[in-house]
């Protein structure tokens, strides 16, 4: 049977197509979309160029100031902001924008400028650049012109593409991307006459369909997905979602290279290295049972459909082959469980050195930690978010704090680096789940701490955005909207941030304490000596080795039943299993376990335990 998304090349007149990919998008991995999109659009006889303008402006402006701003994500949105006068026109509001954002002062110390350089970049260097690109490539040469916008790269888009209509009316703009999904891609389209048609939704049918449309010179607005104006009113509507993921193209990246090559690998990514984006997945299989509470992903595609393994593990290699890179990073928002063994298993066999990426749910064991390790998946974001049973329940996460710790465990001890953020602010939280969590960091600095942590962030189409059944109170669309752009767009339907009132929360004064303890976590962990937890093996007994106090040095000898029980723990286990597996009774299990607790080398909770100490033999 044929495939949906795949009609072949004589289902109308070629086009020639331009995608674009514009700033603040990374500099260090080519656009999937593009990529996607791209391949899927060649497949169906057309003509395609991507634009990586993104990476015109790291050469521009120097690779590090780039990255930090790619990087940042702040309230201010900074990077919209920086093209809003290339795209709107000037404004005189710049110091109300700055005194309405207090965190401008963080980011004028990372970036390492002042404010006044920012203002010049705004009303000086971007809107020439803007222009230099408008008139510097043949837009007119194109049919189509396509913006993929996700995060902050949704002006300078709109700056750009309004400088094409204007030279060439003729060029058909589209716009798509996460930032259009819902009602914000009619939004826009209705405010501004330069967009001609939106993509909501999944753009792998929907672009060809629309780009085959217009070249038959007929109007595309009855495609699925496709919003755009009609009689002065915009025709909404959601594409389809892709249920065949094996029928999609491998993602075409040469644009992205040869822009890398042209422009100079070492001005656009100095000592970064080139990573590949490839997707094995779409939507969250656990998000389709209990959508996490203030996760506003996946908005219009939550169902989960994944690739198989077979075609995950030939894409690649091929994309591995093509481009000579080793480094990927899965853009999925979740593994699929069947890769544990039908995935992993062949990239073990391959004996190849890639570096992969994945998020996870954080319940993983320590076999398939190991198997992940081996199969070359280096980086995960398990979503761990939290070190409180009840608060992680309260997200609806489906994981408890010890699995967290054990996840954080393993996975330090293959070899396995995690990113994860401690989260604050669900309503029904208790100054006690705080108190707790302040009170077991210091028995875990042997382990990577969060990256950073804070109250969570109201996303539009999150269930605390949508469920009128929690204490959600005074939304509002983030002050820098207003400050970004044009009074004719209704920011509230087009803000994917909102402040908002949260009520049931513990105070801020109350956070002091798990802050502090975060704090000092990290703190450790940088340091000089890094904090210690192992235990040596020899027969009949162990030595547990503990630095984690960083002034002294303690030792813990255990013997027989002792030993033996802290091993059965080293993946969480009750005191009956482990009286069972050591034919003892009970309350002997028990009192050892106990005991392991009191010394601060065990955790407990709900009457299960797990041991906090690493072997010292990397081979067990």
């Amino acid at each position: 049977m044929e495939s949906p998304i795949s009609r072949g090349s004589d289902s109308g007149p070629s086009q020639r197509v331009a995608l674009v990919n514009m700033p603040f998008a990374g500099a260090n991995r080519p656009s999937i979309q593009c990529g996607l999109l791209k391949a899927g659009l060649v497949r169906e006889g057309h003509e395609v160029d991507v634009h990586y303008l993104n990476l015109e402006l790291a050469a521009e402006i120097g690779e590090v100031t780039y990255r930090k701003l790619s990087e940042l994500r702040w309230d201010h949105l900074l990077g919209e902001w920086l093209f809003s006068a290339a795209a709107f026109g000037p404004r005189e509001d710049e110091e109300a924008y700055r005194e309405a954002h207090p965190s401008m002062q963080e980011t004028l110390k990372q970036l390492e400028v002042e404010f006044e350089e920012l203002r010049w970049m705004r009303n000086e260097q971007f809107p020439e650049l803007i222009g230099r690109w408008a008139e510097g490539i043949d837009w007119g040469a194109y049919g189509i012109v396509g913006f993929t916008s996700s995060f902050e790269q949704n002006v300078s888009s709109l700056a750009l593409a309004r400088r094409i209509k204007e030279k060439w009316p003729g060029v058909v703009i589209v716009f798509g991307g996460a930032n259009y999904d819902g009602e914000m891609g009619p939004e826009y389209v209705s405010a501004f006459p330069w967009i001609d048609y939106a993509v909501v939704g999944e753009g792998d049918q929907a672009l060809p369909t629309l780009v085959e449309r217009i070249g038959q010179g007929e109007s595309p607005l009855d495609v699925a997905g496709v919003a755009g104006r009609v009689d002065g009113a915009v025709k909404n509507g959601s594409a389809p979602i892709i249920r065949d993921l094996d029928a999609l193209p491998d993602p075409d990246y040469d644009d992205f290279f040869a822009a890398l090559m042209r422009l100079g690998r070492q001005e656009v990514l100095g000592e970064s290295l080139p990573l590949l984006l490839f997707e094995s997945a779409r939507g969250c299989w656990w998000g389709a049972k209990h959508h996490c509470t203030f996760c506003g992903l996946n908005a219009l595609g939550m169902a989960y459909r994944s690739k198989s393994p077979e075609r995950v593990h030939s894409e690649l290699r091929r994309q591995s082959a093509r481009y000579q890179i080793a480094n990927f990073e899965a853009v999925d928002n979740i593994l699929d469980m069947r890769y544990l063994e039908a995935l992993c298993r062949p990239l073990i066999e391959d004996r190849v050195d890639y570096s992969i990426f994945y998020e996870v749910k954080a319940n993983l064991k320590r076999e398939q930690l190991y198997t992940l390790s081996r199969a070359g998946i280096r980086i995960l974001q398990p979503g761990i978010e939290s070190l409180s049973t009840h608060v992680l329940k309260l997200m609806r996460k489906g994981t408890t704090m010890l699995q967290n710790v054990r996840l954080m465990k393993w996975a330090h001890y293959y070899g396995i680096k995690v990113a994860w953020n401690l989260l604050t602010g669900f309503p029904g939280e208790t100054v006690e789940d705080y108190e707790r969590q302040a009170q077991l960091m210091p028995k875990l600095v042997h382990l990577p701490p969060p990256t950073g942590g804070g109250s969570i962030w109201m996303e539009r189409f999150s269930p605390y955005f949508t469920e009128e059944s929690f204490p959600v109170s005074d939304v509002e669309p983030w002050k820098a909207y207003g400050y970004v752009y044009p009074p004719e767009l209704d920011v509230r339907k087009i803000a994917y941030f909102f402040t908002y009132t949260m009520g049931d929360v513990v105070s801020e004064e109350s956070l002091e304490g798990v802050h502090k303890a975060m704090d000092l976590w990290q703190k450790r962990w940088d340091s000089a000596r890094r904090p210690v937890l192992v235990y040596q093996r020899a027969p009949d007994w162990i030595q547990v080795v503990d630095q984690r106090d960083g002034d002294e040095t303690k030792a813990h000898a255990f013997q027989g039943l002792e030993a033996a029980a802290y091993e059965l723990c080293g993946d969480t286990n009750t005191p009956q299993r482990v009286a069972v597996g050591l034919d003892a009774s009970a309350e002997d299990a028990e009192a050892a376990l106990r005991k392991f607790c009191d010394l601060g080398l065990m955790i407990e909770e709900d009457g299960r335990y797990l041991s906090l100490a690493l072997p010292v033999n990397a081979n067990w």
